[in-house]
């Protein structure tokens, strides 16, 4: 970090220099005295700024790392003079992240002796999703005279996320060729034992649990049951997370995050499979794994080193595969949870990129802002690939009458939602 030449200061000290130069020269003693005394006070003052903030450590609890919308967690934070000199006045303050409600004693003033310590200690509630850095803690502190202030900010802060709401959905179907859920199909994966398909002679090698005992009494022969074959369909959901296509529409893209979240829910419950991805980005890969100890001269000083270290040029879509499992849920409501709008590839470069990897039993589900003439291309091609294809359109009603003929056309069948009352009802 290259260094401010304090051109201030050094006109000052020049200054004085020939101040007291021209007074030993005139014999002004009183006058060279007061110099003499204003100099000792800011070598003092000086000395004691640059001392103040040495060696205050940190230390951090929370109750959790992992929460709710509208949960609350307790942070502690005790803050130790690990040096044998006093700070003579200490501000700490702990840097609470946008989003999160803050009551308690987040930020006091204190004096801190020799080896001496001081808490903070306040509640947080988690009024939006995130992933959010609590801390670290800013440091300010100066002179007995107050004539210098320093800033500096300890090397301690804790990570927490918080998941996206849920909305329990009053049914779920995608209504296509191949309905969500255990559905029989020509590509035989694996016999569904609830399935019966019929009967037919005993085969060598048949368990015994095949055996259909009746049909076997009946004709005095062994036989064994048959079963059909199925698979799992699920879903996989695909969301436009790119800050251009959202634009200020805040409220509408965390509606699109609360409809991933509850389809994402809603079909796990139901043990099928289903997969996440989105081209926003991961908020995890924006904050540092350390937080290294910085000081400045003044207040947004430290502001402004915190948010240059937050920056990435990473363009990686995020990705969880279609698979089933609550492992598996877990880690799409993580993903939700961290996601962040980026200036990644636009939507349809997302499909063309990723489309050929995404198994075609699963639905591919699109939450978008609003279908593009971009955007549209891309879905027929994946619909003539093989797959089911839908569209849900967050609160866009303009364009879901300018494209819904055009979707249908396509065999592609779009959705609509306002709000999370909509999304809740939604019956398809």
């Amino acid at each position: 970090m290259t260094r401010t030449i304090n051109w201030q200061r050094i006109i000052l000290l020049v200054a004085a220099a020939g101040f007291l130069f021209a007074a030993v020269i005139m014999k002004l003693s009183f006058f060279a005295f007061a110099l003499y005394a204003l100099g000792a006070v800011s070598l003092a003052a000086y000395a004691m700024t640059h001392t103040a903030l040495d060696r205050l450590q940190t230390e951090r609890h929370v109750t959790t790392h992992d929460l709710e919308i509208g949960e609350d967690l307790i942070v502690t934070v005790a803050v130790r003079n690990q040096k044998a000199l006093p700070t003579i006045w200490l501000v700490a303050e702990d840097i609470i992240p946008r989003g999160l409600e803050a009551a308690g004693t987040w930020a006091r003033a204190d004096l801190l002796m020799p080896f001496a310590s001081t808490r903070l200690q306040y509640r947080l509630r988690c009024t939006r999703r995130g992933f959010f850095r609590i801390g670290p803690t800013l440091f300010e502190s100066g002179d007995f005279f107050g004539l210098n202030r320093r800033f500096a900010t300890g090397q301690d802060a804790a990570y927490v996320t918080v998941y996206p709401k849920v909305i329990p959905l009053a049914q779920y179907a995608i209504p296509t060729s191949r309905p969500m859920g255990e559905t029989v199909v020509k590509r035989r994966l694996v016999e569904d034992p609830t399935r019966l398909a019929g009967v037919r002679e005993y085969r060598t090698g048949d368990p015994l649990r095949r055996i259909h005992w009746r049909a076997t009494a009946r004709t005095g022969t062994l036989h064994s049951r048959v079963y059909e074959y199925s698979t799992l369909v699920g879903a996989n959901i695909i969301l436009d997370f790119r800050r251009e296509a959202w634009g200020e529409s805040r409220e509408r893209a965390e509606l699109a995050v609360t409809a991933a979240a509850s389809i994402a829910s809603h079909i796990a419950d139901r043990r099928q499979q289903v997969g996440f991805v989105s081209n926003g980005g991961d908020a995890s890969d924006i904050m540092p794994d350390e937080i290294e100890r910085m000081t400045a001269p003044t207040r947004p000083r430290i502001y402004q080193l915190l948010a240059e270290r937050e920056q990435t040029d990473r363009l990686t879509p995020v990705r969880i595969p279609v698979r089933r499992g609550e492992h598996n849920l877990r880690l799409i409501m993580r993903s939700l949870a961290r996601l962040r709008m980026t200036d990644a590839l636009s939507f349809g470069e997302l499909i063309s990129e990723e489309y050929e990897t995404w198994p075609r039993e699963a639905t591919a589900l699109a939450i978008v802002p609003g279908i593009s003439r971009e955007i549209l291309p891309h879905l027929v091609e994946m619909r003539n690939a093989g797959f089911t294809v839908a569209v849900m359109i967050v609160s866009n009603e303009a364009n879901y009458a300018q494209v819904r003929g055009l979707l249908e056309a396509e065999g592609i069948r779009p959705i609509h939602i306002r709000d999370e009352v909509e999304l809740g009802g939604i019956s398809l």
